[in-house]
């Protein structure tokens, strides 16, 4: 028979008790009240950025009434002929300026590897619309498109060109870079 282990009495006793207990609030709050905790501060972040989006889309939503009848008021979407961009809104103008941007590629032989468009800013009586481009082509691809978006109607302006190699030659002749760009066009219309 083996002999029973006594538990110390008194002072010990209780201070092994209140360390005992506090051991196991710990083990408690690391392996599930703070978990827990983190997952809901997560959610609540989660949901008030879904509240921030939908009163944005609902703030926009309600501005459609207005701009269609500013467009009506105005006359032709695109006033400005072969300078401006046509589109009754930001994002339309974004929209046709990703539109112009991806047939300029194909023409080039070469296509857009993403476009992403970019907050619009007031300039005047005109908002500068811009879309920032990245795409895979050979030096000649890519001088074609500049070129192509040089001369192309509406005017486009490029801005802050990157380009890297991205590889060895390919069979078709010539390195693969990799790029990426600005391209901005204009629009009618005020904020």
């Amino acid at each position: 028979m083996q002999p029973m282990v006594s538990l110390p009495e008194g002072r010990l006793g209780q201070a092994l008790a209140i360390a005992v207990t506090l051991l196991a609030l710990a083990c408690f709050w690391i392996g599930a009240a703070q978990p827990l905790l983190g997952w809901y501060q997560s959610r609540a972040d989660e949901l008030a950025q879904n509240q921030d989006m939908a009163a944005r889309m609902a703030a926009l939503a309600r501005s459609i009434p207005a701009l269609r009848a500013a467009v009506s008021a105005a006359g032709a979407p695109n006033s400005g002929g072969q300078f401006l961009l046509a589109g009754g809104s930001d994002e339309i103008a974004g929209a046709n300026l990703q539109s112009v941007l991806q047939d300029l590629a194909g023409q080039s032989g070469t296509s857009l590897d993403s476009t992403a468009l970019m907050p619009a800013e007031q300039t005047g009586a005109l908002r500068r619309i811009t879309v920032q481009v990245s795409l895979t082509a050979t030096w000649a691809q890519l001088t074609g498109l500049l070129a192509a978006i040089a001369k192309a109607r509406p005017r486009l302006v490029v801005d802050t060109i990157s380009i890297n190699s991205a590889g060895q030659p390919g069979a078709a002749g010539g390195t693969p870079m990799q790029a990426s760009f600005s391209v901005s066009g204009f629009c009618a219309g005020g904020s």
